[in-house]
């Protein structure tokens, strides 16, 4: 199949071209040309912004795409010009949507439904300004693509997804913690650590990608996609540390506590005010997912970043001074147990 890839180059866009590479497909990438990618000849390239018509319009009419892959949609006017531009020139548009779209419904619990995608959204302030207009902006794209299914039956396929994690994650979200670990010093976990995912890990989205892109009764649905299991920050620290064969020291310490000195959470990026879980039924039924296990995921991760790291902390490392200083300082601290407190009275 003729593929073309909106992104494609870094993280999530990487690991979908690549398993459609080992697929057979001819991949087209479109991209500002700014990240180099490790595809050398095997990929044609068209260099320009997504969000310009005429590099829209050029890369369109090169050739008729057997399939699209959109990685980089994030606003309404993006997903709207390649509808436009892609009616009647392409059998598939695969958007690659997120979990947020449901962070934003008003009194919406998890375990998140597709259904639960429609409803009264939460007022802009609750949720905090560019979290909320990400997950608004990501639902207009949505509501675009349904309207054009219903009008005029475009054919397209959204995923939503949760936090993803794997190799080459140039956010450095989980190397967060596993530097921290291998390092053996200390590491801080906002409330605990008690926040609750349901990861994906990022082959899964490349293979549901994959095998679907010929898949005709998916067409104007959208599909939530992330593993089985739901796993706190917590248990994740812990299955890593088991993996990286460390001893994990960890110190809970409220979130109150952290913004009131300064600290925040920034260095604990999968610490979340929200439980993000998903209901793949859909998916594991209509588009055969089958998502990897936690525990295999982990060990693959801890793999692949034994490899690379040379022993140096660089993800979110602007904060670690004042985090091992906090925990210095907590560890200092010393209540009366119970007993003492006990004969006390």
């Amino acid at each position: 199949m003729q593929v073309l890839v909106l992104g494609g180059s870094r993280f999530i866009g990487r690991a979908i071209v690549e398993r459609l590479l080992r697929e057979g497909h001819a991949v087209t990438l479109l991209n500002r040309g700014i990240t180099p990618d490790p595809f050398g000849t095997a990929v044609r390239r068209i260099v320009g912004d997504r969000r310009d018509p005429a590099t829209i319009e050029r890369a369109i009419t090169r050739r008729d795409y057997d399939a699209v892959v959109d990685v980089t949609a994030y606003h309404e006017r993006d997903t709207e010009l390649l509808i436009r531009t892609l009616a009647g020139r392409t059998g598939h548009l695969v958007h690659i949507s997120t979990a947020s779209v449901y962070l934003i419904r008003d009194g919406l619990l998890p375990p998140f439904r597709e259904s639960d995608f429609h409803g009264r959204l939460s007022p802009r302030s609750a949720t905090g300004d560019s979290a909320w207009l990400y997950a608004y902006h990501k639902r207009r794209s949505e509501d675009a693509l349904f309207r054009a299914w219903s009008a005029d039956r475009f054919p397209f396929t959204t995923l939503r997804i949760p936090m993803v994690v794997g190799p080459h994650d140039y956010t450095l979200r989980a190397e967060a913690y596993l530097q921290r670990l291998a390092s053996g010093g200390p590491l801080i976990l906002p409330d605990g650590g008690l926040n609750t995912w349901g990861f994906l890990w990022v082959d899964d989205i490349s293979e549901a990608v994959a095998t679907n892109l010929a898949n005709t009764t998916v067409f104007g649905r959208a599909y939530n996609l992330a593993q089985r299991e739901a796993l706190s920050l917590r248990q994740f620290v812990l299955l890593a540390a088991e993996a990286l064969q460390a001893t994990p020291r960890i110190v809970s310490v409220p979130r109150e506590w952290l913004d009131s000195i300064g600290l925040g959470t920034a260095f604990s990026p999968y610490t979340h005010s929200h439980d993000i879980l998903l209901d793949c039924r859909a998916a594991q039924e209509e588009l055969l997912f089958r998502p990897t296990p936690a525990r295999r995921w982990i060990r693959r991760l801890v793999t692949a970043f034994r490899k690379r790291w040379d022993g140096t902390l660089t993800a979110f490392a602007a904060s670690r001074a004042a985090e091992l200083e906090l925990a210095r300082e907590l560890g200092t601290i010393r209540l009366s147990s119970y007993r003492l407190a006990e004969s006390a009275t």
